[in-house]
Parts: C-alpha cells; sequence; structure tokens
C-alpha cells in the first residue's frame, strides 16, 4: 500500500492525526518544562545555594563577633585595666588554659607595640598591619589577616582590642586564634563536589582545595573552567570572603535528569497513545469494512446478508439499522416486483378485452350486414369508427393520451356497440372542453363502459339503454363518472366487486376483471388515494374514475405515482 492509499484509509488518519496531536502537546510540554528549569528552577538553586553561603558567612562573622565579645570582656577586669603585669599575667595565663579550644594564646600589648605573650615570650607588633589600624581612634578592636604562630607556626589569626581606663587607652589584649578553628565551619559546607574556601583581603585563600578566585566579581559568576563560583562577605573581619566553586553538571544533575525522565515517560506515552490509536481505530474501521463488503454484496443484488455485530454501541447500532434497512429494501423489492407484474396483468387485461374476438367478430358481422343492406355510408362510417378505435387504443404503444382521444375511443366503441343494437342503445358524453387538453391514462374509460353493457345493457333485454360519461374536475383532480339506465347493482354483488378491487377475494374474469384491472392501473400510477369507486345516486350505481388532472403546466413534473 503506498503513502497516498494508506493516507485515504480512515484507520491510518486516525493514527497520524493522534500521533502527530500527541507529539505537537509532548514537543511543546518538553519545551515549556525547559524553559521553566532554565528560567525559573536553576535560578532559584543559585539563589538557594547563595543563602546557604551567605548564611554560613554570617555564622562565621558571628563567631568572630563572640571572640571580640570576649576580648571585650576581658579587657574590663581590673587586673587588666591596671595594667600590672603581676595580676594580668596570672589572669590572662588562666583565661589561656579555659579557653584552650578557641584561642591558641592571649598577649598584653602596650601602647607601643610591646607584647607579652602567655606562653612568656615578648614580640614586638608595632609594625603589623592590625596594630596600626587598632591606633586608629575610631576603632576598638582590629582582626589581623593570617599569620604563622611564633609558638607553633601554625596559621592564626589575631583579634586585637583596645584597653580603657577613664577614657584612655592604656594597652591592648591579644587574641590569638587558630585559622583552623575558624575554617572548620567552612569546611562543614559540602555542595556537589565542591568544598568551601576561605580568602582574605588579599585574595590569598586559605583551603587546602583552594581555586582562582575572582573577589571582585558578582556572585555567582562562572570560572574559565566552567565551575560556578559563589562566595559572601563575612561580617565583622578585614574584607574576608567565603566561598565555594563547584560543577555547573552537577547542579543541573536533577534538572537534566528530570528532563530526561519527563523525555522518557513522554515517549512511553506516545507509543502507547500510537498503540490505542490502533486499537481504537481498528476498532472502528473493522466492522465498517464489513458493512462494507455486505453493501457490495446488496449492490449486486444479494438481499440476503446480515450484518451479526454484537457491540452495543454506534456501531452496533449502524449494523442493526443496516439489517433493518436491507429487510426494508428486500420487501419493498418483493413489493415491487408484486406490482409490476400486477400491472402488467392488468395492461396484458385492457389489451386483451381491447383485441377480444366476440367484439371484433360482432364488430365486422355488423359492418357485413351493412354492406349487404346496401347501406354504403353506414357501412363506411363504422369502418372509419372501428379504425378509429384500434388507432387510438394503439396510441403507437404510448400509456398516455389527451382525454379527447380518450373520448374520442370511447365514443368510437359505443358507436359501435349501437351499430349492432341500433335504437336501444343511447349514450351521451359530458365534458367540459377545457379539460380536453388533460392526460389520462389510455383506455380508462372502455373497461367501465363495457361492464354497464354486460351487466346492464344485456340484462335489459328489448328495453333502451343509456349510458352517461360525465368528465368534470374536482379541486385538483378529474372524476370521470359512467352512469347507466341499468338496474342498480344489490348490495351482495356491490360488497363482491369491491372485495375484487381491494384484492381480498379473488377476481372473477367474468364479474369485474375489468373494474380491478383498470383501478389496479390507476393505483400503481397514481397511488392508493386513487382509482374506483361506487356509490348510489337514487335507483343507480355510478361507477367513478379519480385520476390527477394533468395539464401543461403540472407535466413538468414527471408522471410518477403520487
Amino acid at each position: 500500500m503506498n503513502v497516498i492509499a494508506m493516507l485515504r484509509s480512515f484507520k491510518w488518519r486516525i493514527m497520524l492525526y493522534f500521533g502527530v496531536a500527541t507529539t505537537v502537546i509532548f514537543a511543546v510540554g518538553l519545551v515549556m518544562i525547559q524553559w521553566q528549569i532554565t528560567n525559573t528552577n536553576i535560578p532559584l538553586t543559585e539563589k538557594a545555594n547563595q543563602q546557604v553561603i551567605s548564611a554560613k558567612a554570617d555564622e562565621l562573622g558571628g563567631w568572630i563577633q563572640k571572640r571580640v565579645s570576649e576580648l571585650r570582656i576581658i579587657t574590663e577586669v581590673p587586673e587588666i585595666t591596671e595594667m600590672d603585669r603581676g595580676r594580668f599575667q596570672d589572669f590572662l595565663r588562666e583565661m589561656d588554659q579555659s579557653h584552650k579550644k578557641d584561642y591558641e594564646s592571649f598577649a598584653l600589648v602596650d601602647t607601643e607595640g610591646k607584647a607579652w605573650v602567655t606562653n612568656d615570650t615578648f614580640i614586638d607588633v608595632s609594625d603589623r598591619p592590625y596594630f596600626e589600624e587598632i591606633k586608629k581612634p575610631e576603632k576598638d578592636y582590629a582582626i589581623s589577616d593570617p599569620i604563622l604562630s611564633h609558638s607553633n607556626q601554625e596559621p592564626i589569626i589575631v583579634i586585637i582590642h583596645k584597653i580603657y581606663r577613664d577614657q584612655e587607652v592604656v594597652g591592648y589584649v591579644n587574641g590569638a586564634i587558630y585559622l583552623e578553628n575558624f575554617s572548620r565551619i567552612a569546611k562543614e559546607i559540602t555542595m556537589y563536589d565542591g568544598n568551601a574556601w576561605l580568602v582574605d583581603s588579599k585574595g590569598q585563600l586559605f583551603s587546602p582545595e583552594a581555586k582562582p578566585y575572582d573577589g571582585g566579581a558578582k556572585s555567582p559568576y562562572l570560572s574559565p573552567e566552567g565551575r560556578e563560583i559563589i562566595h559572601a562577605s563575612i561580617p565583622n573581619t578585614r574584607g574576608w570572603s567565603l566561598g565555594i566553586d563547584f560543577s555547573t553538571d552537577l547542579m543541573r544533575a536533577d534538572t537534566n535528569r528530570l528532563l530526561y525522565l519527563v523525555f522518557l515517560l513522554g515517549g512511553v506515552m506516545i507509543v502507547m497513545l500510537f498503540v490505542v490509536s490502533w486499537v481504537l481505530a481498528k476498532s472502528i474501521t473493522d466492522p465498517i469494512r464489513r458493512l462494507q463488503n455486505q453493501m457490495a454484496l446488496v449492490q449486486q443484488g444479494n438481499f440476503d446478508v446480515f450484518c451479526d455485530l454484537k457491540r452495543k454501541d454506534e456501531i452496533g447500532l449502524l449494523g442493526k439499522r443496516f439489517n433493518q434497512m436491507i429487510a426494508e429494501i428486500k420487501r419493498l423489492s418483493q413489493l415491487f416486483r408484486k406490482e409490476q407484474k400486477e400491472k402488467r396483468q392488468a395492461e396484458l387485461g385492457i389489451l386483451h378485452a381491447q383485441i377480444q374476438p366476440h367484439f371484433l367478430y360482432n364488430t365486422l358481422d355488423a359492418i357485413r350486414w351493412s354492406i349487404i343492406e346496401n347501406e354504403k355510408n353506414q357501412s363506411v362510417e363504422l369502418l372509419e369508427v372501428l379504425s378509429t378505435y384500434y388507432r387510438i387504443g394503439l396510441n403507437h404503444g404510448e400509456e398516455w393520451v389527451s382525454l379527447e382521444k380518450e373520448l374520442d375511443h370511447i365514443e368510437a366503441y359505443l358507436r359501435l356497440i349501437q351499430a349492432r343494437y341500433e335504437d336501444r342503445l343511447d349514450y351521451r358524453l359530458r365534458y367540459d372542453e377545457e379539460l380536453l387538453n388533460c392526460k389520462v391514462l389510455k383506455l380508462t374509460l372502455q373497461p367501465l363502459v363495457e361492464n354497464a353493457v354486460l351487466h346492464g345493457f344485456k340484462q335489459r333485454k328489448d328495453q333502451s339503454f343509456t349510458i352517461v360519461v360525465h368528465i368534470f374536475k374536482e379541486g385538483g383532480e378529474l372524476i370521470m363518472s359512467i352512469e347507466d339506465t341499468g338496474p342498480w347493482i344489490s348490495e351482495n354483488n356491490l360488497e363482491k366487486i369491491k372485495n375484487n378491487l381491494s384484492g381480498k377475494r379473488r377476481m372473477d374474469e367474468e364479474k369485474g376483471f375489468g373494474l380491478y384491472s383498470t383501478n389496479r392501473r390507476v393505483q400503481l400510477t397514481f397511488g392508493e388515494d386513487y382509482g374506483l369507486s361506487f356509490r348510489r345516486k337514487r335507483d343507480k350505481t355510478i361507477v367513478e374514475v379519480r385520476h390527477p388532472c394533468i395539464t401543461e403546466e403540472t407535466e413538468t413534473e414527471p408522471l410518477k405515482k403520487r
């Protein structure tokens, strides 16, 4: 099957539309998810990471501030403010022993920068930057950059705080803090594959995994290696910062896994929807194809097909309606064949009545006697009437004639009958000349008039007999009435005739076949509302034919059953 033929298939079109629609919806959804992750989730993750680092920096600043507060309290004790060496040395040694966890040592510094350390060493800090800074009037304390301890060469930071006595600076208290104690908080920070590090105001990094750092860059930023760097200033320090760098791929790994999961789920959904659409399309097209094959059999004239769909949905209802339709078509086909058969029988009956040998023999016999009696004019006239009778009756095989020709035909028939019975038979034709152009079924009147002659006139024996044919219009219908002066039909015989007309009783060729065949011809042509009827008028029985009034104006519609 080529592609064009496949696309013409209802099943493949359903699958194509279903597949395209679901793929487009999934693609749009995937793009929207990607956009949401890129513009919302990742910035939120970066912001959360920044908040973690800022919180840890604040924690470090708080830790420093706590040490500063401890030193401030020390500067306010009398042993320190009096600057009595004997007293402050003992006091600071006690402090040194009790705060070994946080301090490497304590020292008392005079205003000249000469310092006594709790390990009983003397050092000169006058040239140290933090000492220069603490001498500024607005400074109560200062924090050094990391330096190496004189006692054990371990990196330390020094917090120096002024000693006031009577609001005058009389000296300073130093607290040396192991950098390890300070950086321990930073080491506890782990983020993806990165470890936190500290950096001082000079850009020196204090971490075993120290990374290049641009302190002037706005956090976060990407390093040349493509790693994301986040940093935050540590309060209460001389420009110290806490930072961390980590792989952006690891940071995006969770979101990427989410995307892959969505993509995989979407792929599975598309496959499942494709399978569902295929099953759905097949459940629709298979029974339709079966109906299509059965319709092809019906098209070939086989009305014995039956759709055996057991479904209760619309397809099952379609199969049920198909069976009902086939049954109705079969019934109508049988009815049509029956009607056609009856119509042919009726037409054959009319033709048989037209050329019945007794009528022709009697007519020719009347003409022979008129010739013997030397009545040439009557002989010629009878031959002309007989010619008119058969010419109109045959009418080149046409089924329709004008009312004028139908009247000419019935008058020819009555003239031939009248020639046999001379003065005993009289007839009158009454009609509106405006109706003469109306079209009527050929030989509608002749069987009715013949019936009047056979069952009315011949029973009158030697008495005179008159037949009146009256044509008139009633509404949109043409009424052809036959009335005679014969005896009226008894109720019993009239009932038999009506039964013959309705088909309830087997028709008798001698009694009523002509009436039956005429009635069936009219009804088969125009419908059950038309045909023959009987009514009584005083002591007479009148036969009427109800026939559509077909004029040139109404002839635009085909002459069909109405």
